[in-house]
C-alpha cells in the first residue's frame, strides 16, 4: 500500500488514511485538548506524511511508526508556534452535558482522571511517550522502538522506570488506591 502511494496513487493513500487516522487523531488529542486543533493537526500530519513519500525509504521501513514520528513532530511544531502567538480564550458557560452517571461516580472517574493527568504532567517528555505508546495507544514495546529509536530492551527500562516515577509521584502527592 505504501509503495503505490508512494508512486502517486492517491487511492492507495486514502486506504492508508483510512487505516491510521483514528489511531493518530487519538494519540493527537492526548495532547491537544481542543478537538478542532487536534483535527487541524490530523490533517496537517497527513499532508506531511503525503509530501514526505518521495523521500520515504522502504527498505525496513514501519509505516506506523514513521508516521507517528511526522505526528510527534507535528505536535511540537505545533506547540512552538502556540507559545509563540498565545490567543486569548473564551469558556463557553452555556456547556453543560447531562450525564447517566451518579455525581459520586462521575466525581471520583474526574479525580481519577485528573490525578492521572497531574502525575503524568511530572515525568519526563520520553517517559510520557512511552507510557501514551504503551497503554493509552496500545503499541506494543517493539512498536514503540521503532516509534522512539531505541531498543525494545531500553523502552521496557523506560517504561518500568516511568510507572516507578509515577507511584512515586503518587505517593508524593498522598494519593492512596481506594
Amino acid at each position: 500500500m505504501v509503495r503505490k502511494a508512494k508512486s502517486g496513487d492517491s487511492e492507495a493513500f486514502g486506504q492508508l488514511y483510512d487505516q491510521f487516522a483514528q489511531r493518530i487523531f487519538r494519540y493527537i488529542r492526548l495532547k491537544i485538548q481542543a478537538r478542532e486543533e487536534a483535527e487541524d493537526i490530523l490533517q496537517e500530519v497527513f499532508t506531511k506524511a503525503y509530501k514526505g513519500l518521495n523521500s520515504l525509504s522502504l527498505e525496513d521501513l514501519n509505516f506506523s511508526a514513521w508516521l507517528y514520528r511526522v505526528t510527534g513532530n507535528t505536535i511540537n511544531d505545533h506547540f512552538r508556534k502556540r507559545y509563540r502567538t498565545p490567543e486569548i480564550t473564551i469558556i463557553d458557560e452555556n456547556f453543560d452535558i447531562a450525564s447517566d452517571l451518579s455525581v459520586e461516580k462521575e466525581a471520583a472517574i474526574n479525580f481519577d482522571v485528573e490525578t492521572a493527568k497531574k502525575a503524568m504532567a511530572e515525568l519526563p517528555p520520553l517517559y510520557k511517550q512511552v507510557l501514551e505508546l504503551r497503554f493509552i495507544q496500545g503499541f506494543s514495546p517493539e512498536e514503540v522502538g521503532k516509534i522512539i529509536k531505541k531498543s525494545n530492551l531500553s523502552v521496557r527500562l523506560l517504561q518500568f522506570r516511568a510507572l516507578k516515577k509515577v507511584q512515586i509521584i503518587l505517593k508524593n502527592n498522598h494519593v492512596s488506591k481506594r
